[in-house]
């Protein structure tokens, strides 16, 4: 079950001073962080790929190396799917902040019949395209727990 989506109206720009780039709508980022999560879902590289902006980056978990860029999210897209053949995501809320989202989950991954839980919250930076410029992952696998 999906909590509730609070957003917060974007401004008309994200310098204090009013001036600057515009930034996504609020449904603009919500479709973002909706398609990164459809991707996981349907087990589908091509769609996690192009749910990030070209020179989008990975964290994850923060404090590991990023990975820039499309072959990189592309390596790391890999790496996870050859340590697990089911990963899906239990959205439980998403807050919508200007041209930032966050959203609070449970991963679950499993290969054969064996599994894993694990609680998580990914950070988001969207682009005015739309696109994920960035996603900081917040989890640790000492709370992970037998599925």
């Amino acid at each position: 079950m999906r909590g509730v989506t609070i957003r917060v109206p974007a401004h008309a720009s994200n310098r204090i001073d009013g001036e600057g780039e515009p930034m996504p709508s609020p449904e603009q980022v919500q479709t973002a962080v909706d398609a990164y999560v459809a991707a996981y879902q349907e087990n589908d590289r091509d769609a996690f790929l192009d749910a990030f902006a070209t020179d989008g980056v990975i964290i994850d978990p923060v404090g590991t190396p990023p990975h820039a860029g499309r072959d990189a999210r592309g390596a790391f897209w890999d790496t996870v799917h050859q340590l697990t053949e089911r990963m899906t995501f239990d959205v439980k809320d998403v807050t919508v902040c200007g041209s930032e989202a966050a959203m609070v989950f449970r991963i679950h991954a499993a290969t054969g019949d064996a599994g894993i839980v694990l609680d998580a919250v990914d950070i988001f930076e969207v682009d005015d395209d739309g696109k994920i410029s960035s996603m900081r992952a917040y989890w640790d696998m000492g709370s992970a727990q037998p599925a």
